[in-house]
């Protein structure tokens, strides 16, 4: 490849992109950035915790998290756009990158989402297969990327799937029964209200610690199980988990935006629950006083 310093300024455009947590450069160094992007990137700097390098580039090993100061030359918008999503970066700076589809791509695009909306709405098709063809659609058309496939999380995806069956275990094995049961004896003279903010206070530290639609699939079932044995309606139970299950806020691996964003925003683990703890203690005091005010 045809070296940077061989490049007038004039011929370059710089823009600033942030290695993701997923990107093939992890690890790597400059020779493999250069087989990758050919002519068409050259990597002028690059940003690392406070810190600047724009020599010896050669040296260092990318990691997540890096900011790049790429120069692009003889490439138009899309293509930039492109190659970025390649080499798994994300641009920062928006406005130099032709990100929004044209117009006719657009109607396109909205014609596919409407046909699936359809097909689920008159039972044609599941609603999965349904919006999996509107997605390969919008592939088709180029709407997004034709290797989107690779920006899928598997795991959480390999996580949800082993999960979800675990909810209907629990019902159809009685286990759920049984949790409940037990609950239900230990917090019988417990007020409505206090009981709520047992379930919430379970469900929040579950979601904390797997996922939180696994943590709905899990404790649905039981929070319902326990309001009816105690002879309530069940809406409020599964309001709370519903609420409950929302609240990812004290670790980074509760929700996959936690995770992302450590990296680059160079978080500590303690400073999930720094944050995040004050926003449960507001979400508890708020919420469980309307759950109860609407579905009671």
């Amino acid at each position: 490849p045809k070296e940077l310093h061989s490049f007038d300024d004039d011929d370059l455009e710089e823009i600033e992109a942030m290695i993701t947590p997923g990107s093939r450069l992890i690890g790597r160094k400059y020779d493999f950035f250069l087989k990758l992007a050919y002519e068409e990137l050259n990597l002028l700097g690059l940003w690392r915790k406070g810190a600047r390098y724009r020599t010896r580039l050669t040296r260092e090993t990318f990691k997540a998290g890096d900011v790049l100061l790429l120069g692009i030359r003889d490439l138009d918008e899309e293509d930039v756009t492109n190659k970025i999503k390649h080499l798994g970066l994300m641009p920062l700076m928006q406005r130099e990158l032709q990100t929004i589809p044209s117009r006719s791509r657009l109607l396109k695009g909205i014609i596919f989402f409407l046909i699936s909306i359809i097909l689920v709405s008159f039972n044609i098709l599941p609603t999965a297969a349904a919006f999996l063809l509107c997605v390969l659609g919008f592939a088709r058309i180029r709407i997004i990327d034709s290797n989107f496939y690779r920006e899928v999380d598997w795991p959480i995806i390999i996580m949800l799937a082993a999960m979800i069956p675990i909810g209907t275990a629990l019902q159809t094995t009685g286990l759920s029964e049984v949790i409940s049961s037990n609950i239900s004896n230990i917090a019988a003279d417990m007020s409505l209200f206090w009981l709520l903010f047992l379930i919430l206070i379970i469900t929040m530290a579950t979601t904390d610690i797997i996922n939180n639609a696994a943590t709905a699939v899990i404790m649905a079932p039981i929070s319902a199980g326990i309001g009816m044995q105690l002879g309530y309606d069940i809406e409020p139970f599964l309001m709370v988990v519903a609420v409950g299950a929302s609240c990812a806020f004290l670790t980074p691996i509760g929700h996959q935006c936690n995770t992302v964003v450590m990296g680059p925003g160079n978080y500590k683990f303690t400073d999930y629950w720094r944050l995040g703890l004050p926003l449960d203690i507001l979400i508890i005091a708020v919420s469980i006083p309307m759950i109860l005010f609407v579905w009671t």
